[in-house]
């Protein structure tokens, strides 16, 4: 699991900051931000907040309780099915290449099929 220190780091990286925009931005010497990457020291949550907005992440992702940068948003189609950003796009994108048209032709035996194929490529994969 990743530490705050470490994915402070990565996350300032991609998004092409140095530690002294950083410090800047809050406030405080590039000394003092550079000890919250090596983990010397730890930002107040007020900080972490300021940190998450402007590197445009969540606090959530900062602290390492989730693996993704944002939370995942959530559509609920119907009464207690919801999809997230994610599964909303892949459902988009077998539309458009009309696999959702083929599959609802038998919905059951065809999506049986698809569950059946994906399993033997991650096999397949895992080799």
């Amino acid at each position: 699991m990743y530490r705050f220190s470490e994915r402070l780091t990565d996350v300032r990286v991609e998004a092409g900051y140095s530690q002294k925009d950083l410090a800047k931005e809050l406030n405080i010497t590039t000394s003092a931000y550079g000890y919250y990457e090596q983990g010397r020291n730890e930002p107040s949550l007020e900080t972490v907040r300021l940190l998450a907005k402007k590197l445009d992440v969540s606090t959530d992702y900062l602290l390492g309780i989730i693996d993704e940068p944002k939370h995942p948003v959530k559509y609920e189609i119907t009464d207690g099915f919801i999809l997230t950003d994610a599964e909303l796009f892949t459902v988009k994108q077998m539309k458009e290449k009309q696999l959702l048209s083929e599959l609802s032709k038998n919905p059951i035996e065809n999506v049986d099929k698809l569950v059946r194929f994906w399993q033997f490529m991650n096999k397949e994969t895992q080799k």
